[in-house]
């Protein structure tokens, strides 16, 4: 059985409204232009920039989006690859606070390392990520080590 490949992302609002800023500026810089009411130099200035500006901001916020995939290797999180074999098991953590609920997926590992906790409240679809979790992780005799609730 082929296991499809599962991304999270999350969304960088920053860049996008950089991204916004740089194409509004841009388009200031055009009108400029344009109508000639400004000095060349500012429309220029405002249109190279603001151009810039876009593309390299969304550019980042598109790249930066993927923060876990569940694939045939393994975990990736944050450009760092788990391999399957390497994981011993994995559980969910709750923490529930006065007005607050936060996830964690917890990763133990077989060669001693501390457990990667990977909060999971910021990721978008991140109601998915226990259940498929569970699919790889029966594919590959992963134990489950079961759901913890810490109160904070």
């Amino acid at each position: 059985m082929t296991l499809p490949t599962v991304q999270y992302r999350t969304h960088r609002i920053g860049y996008s409204v950089a991204a916004v800023c740089g194409f509004l500026a841009a388009f200031q810089g055009g009108y400029w232009l344009v109508t000639g009411s400004v000095a060349a130099f500012f429309g220029w200035l405002f249109l190279i920039i603001g151009l810039i500006a876009f593309v390299g901001c969304s550019w980042t916020a598109i790249r930066n989006s993927l923060v876990l995939e569940l694939n045939q290797e393994g975990i990736m999180y944050r450009k760092d690859i788990y391999g399957w074999r390497t994981l011993r098991s994995y559980a969910i953590r709750k923490e529930v606070g006065e007005s607050s609920l936060f996830v964690y997926l917890i990763l133990s590992f077989t060669d001693g390392r501390a457990p990667l906790e990977i909060q999971l409240d910021w990721l978008d679809n991140s109601e998915s990520v226990p259940e498929q979790m569970g699919i790889f992780a029966a594919s590959f005799g992963i134990p489950f080590d079961g759901v913890e609730r810490k109160e904070v």
